[in-house]
């Protein structure tokens, strides 16, 4: 995983003020979170590789989020 100043120095952004990235990332959250539940309703898709890696980027934004 990216090293949070990597991330920060790649976003450009103030980090005196991290509101703007929070709202992002909870945007971010909410939709990959909207999109995992959608996949696992689906009956005819059963791509565990994919239902991971929407969990680890809910995770990942998650971890960003707390340290901000």
């Amino acid at each position: 995983m990216m090293q949070l100043a990597q991330m920060r120095s790649h976003l450009h952004l103030p980090m005196d003020d991290t509101s703007l990235l929070r709202k992002q990332l909870q945007r971010e959250i909410t939709c990959l979170e909207m999109q995992l539940d959608r996949l696992r309703r689906r009956d005819d898709f059963l791509d565990i590789i994919t239902l991971q890696t929407y969990e680890e980027m809910i995770v990942s934004r998650r971890d960003i989020l707390e340290t901000l």
